[in-house]
C-alpha cells in the first residue's frame, strides 16, 4: 500500500503566489486592481488574531521564565544576554535599514501614510501603563497591552505553585488553540500573497522587484553581521573563541536549522552536542537552549525594525529618535512573544505598522519574501542561543576548555559518550 504523498508546503505555496503574482500583476497592468479585496482580506485574517496571541505568547513566556531560579546566577545570566543579543539585533536591522534604505525609490506607492505624532519619552513611558486594559485591548494599543502582559506573566510565576500550574494550563490551551486559527488563516496565504503582490505589480510594474532586491540584501546584510560581528565580539571577549572556529564546530547544529527553519526541532541536536561540541555542561545546556528557543528571538530581533523601516520608506515617513527608541523596544518584547508562531515576526509587523499609522500595502513584499529569509532568521536565532550559553559558561569557569584546545577530536568525544551513555 502506498504511503499518502505529501502536498507542497506552505512556504513554497506563498513563493509560488508571489511569483504568479508578479507576472500576473505585470501583464494586466492597472486592471488587476480587482484582486486587491482578496489581498485585504488576508491581512484582515491576520490582524483578527494579533491582540489575542500577542497578549497569550507574551504572559505565557514571562510566566515559564521562573525556571531561571533553578539554575541562580548561570541562568540569569544566560536571559539576560539572550535579551541583549536581541535589542543589539534590533540596533543591527536599524543599522543596515538606514544605510540601504530598501524602500527608497519606490514611491509610486505612497499614497494612503497616515504618519502619527508621537509624543516624547516621558509622555511615551507614562502612557504604556493603561488604565482600562479592556479599552487597551479594544484599541490594539501594543505597548499598553505588552506592558500589562509582562507584568501579569511576572504575578503568575511568583504564586505559589498550586495557583499558578492550572492558569499556565490555561494559557498553554490557548496559546495552542490561537496558533491553530494561525494556521487556518495562513491556508488562504497563497491567495492573500498572490493578491497583494498581483495589486502593486499592476500599479507599478515590474519595478517591484528592485525595492524587493533591496530587502533581502538588507536581511541578510544584518544576519550576517550579527553573527560574525556581534556574536564573534560576544565570544571573543567572553569565551575567548574565535567565532570562525566556534561556527565550523556547530555547522551540523546551523545546517539543521538552515533546512528545518525551527529552533525546536533543532534544540535536541543542540543538547546533544553541547558538552562533545562546544564544552557546555549538559545540565545547563538542557536548561538554556530550549529557554533560547523561547525567548531569544535574535532573527525577529532584526527583521521586524528592517521591515518597519522598510515600509515607512516606502511611504516617505522618518522616524525620530523617540520611536526608534520604541522600534528596539518593540523588537525586543515582540520577539520573544514570535517563538514559535508561523511567520510570527511577519506577522507582528502588522500590528506595529498601525501602530505608526503606516498603511498595510506593502505587506505582500514583506510576507511573500518571509519564506526567503526564514531559513536565515532561524540559523541566526540558534547560533545566538550557542554562543550565549557557551560565553556565559565561559565566564562562571564552568566551560571545558579542553574541547578547544588544538587536537581535540569532538567526532570522537561524542561518540564515546554516546557508547558510555
Amino acid at each position: 500500500m502506498e504511503g499518502k504523498k505529501k502536498g507542497i508546503g506552505l512556504s513554497a505555496q506563498m513563493l509560488i503566489g508571489m511569483i504568479l503574482g508578479l507576472i500576473v500583476g505585470a501583464i494586466v497592468g492597472p486592471g488587476i486592481a480587482w484582486v486587491k479585496p482578496f489581498g485585504t482580506i488576508f491581512v484582515n485574517l491576520l490582524k483578527m488574531i494579533m491582540v489575542p496571541i500577542i497578549f497569550v505568547s507574551i504572559t505565557l513566556s514571562v510566566a515559564q521564565v521562573s525556571d531561571l531560579k533553578q539554575f541562580g546566577r548561570i541562568g540569569i545570566k544566560i536571559f539576560v544576554f539572550y535579551c541583549i543579543t536581541s535589542a543589539l539585533a534590533a540596533v543591527n536591522g536599524i543599522f543596515w535599514a538606514s544605510v540601504i534604505r530598501p524602500g527608497i525609490g519606490f514611491s509610486q506607492a505612497t499614497n494612503g501614510a497616515v504618519e502619527k505624532e508621537i509624543p516624547d519619552i516621558v509622555s511615551t513611558l507614562v502612557n504604556i501603563i493603561p488604565t482600562n486594559i479592556i479599552d487597551a485591548l479594544a484599541k490594539a494599543n501594543l505597548m499598553s497591552i505588552i506592558f500589562f502582559a509582562i507584568l501579569f506573566g511576572i504575578a503568575i510565576s511568583l504564586t505559589g505553585e498550586e495557583t499558578k500550574k492550572p492558569l499556565i494550563d490555561v494559557l498553554v490551551s490557548l496559546n495552542e488553540a490561537i496558533l491553530k486559527m494561525i494556521r487556518i488563516c495562513l491556508k488562504y496565504a497563497p491567495i492573500g500573497v498572490f493578491a497583494l503582490m498581483a495589486n502593486l505589480a499592476g500599479a507599478n510594474g515590474l519595478s517591484v522587484i528592485l525595492p524587493l532586491g533591496k530587502f533581502l540584501v538588507t536581511e541578510y546584510a544584518a544576519m550576517l553581521t550579527q553573527m560574525f560581528v556581534v556574536y564573534g565580539i560576544l565570544l571573543a571577549i567572553m569565551g575567548k573563541i574565535n567565532i570562525f572556529k566556534f561556527v565550523n564546530r556547530v555547522k551540523s547544529v546551523l545546517i539543521m536549522a538552515f533546512t528545518t527553519t525551527s529552533s525546536s526541532a533543532t534544540c535536541p541536536l543542540e543538547i546533544e552536542l553541547s558538552e562533545s561540541h562546544m564544552g557546555v555542561p549538559r545540565r545547563i545546556g538542557g536548561f538554556s537552549f530550549p529557554l533560547g528557543s523561547t525567548v531569544n528571538q535574535d532573527g525577529a530581533g532584526l527583521n521586524i525594525p528592517i521591515c518597519l523601516l522598510f515600509t515607512a520608506q516606502i511611504y516617505g515617513m522618518k522616524f525620530t529618535p523617540t520611536e526608534l527608541i520604541m522600534v528596539v523596544l518593540l523588537a525586543l518584547v515582540m520577539s520573544i512573544g514570535a517563538a514559535g508562531i508561523p511567520a510570527g515576526a511577519s506577522i507582528f509587523i502588522l500590528m506595529i505598522l498601525g501602530q505608526f499609522g503606516l498603511p498595510t500595502d506593502a505587506f505582500g513584499l514583506i510576507l511573500a519574501s518571509y519564506v526567503l529569509i526564514d531559513v536565515g532568521l532561524t540559523t541566526v536565532n540558534i547560533c545566538g542561543d550557542m554562543v550565549c550559553t557557551t560565553s556565559v559558561c565561559r565566564s562562571e569557569g564552568v566551560l571545558n576548555t579542553a574541547v578547544w584546545e588544538p587536537g581535540y577530536d569532538p567526532e570522537a568525544a561524542l561518540a564515546a559518550e554516546k557508547a558510555n551513555a
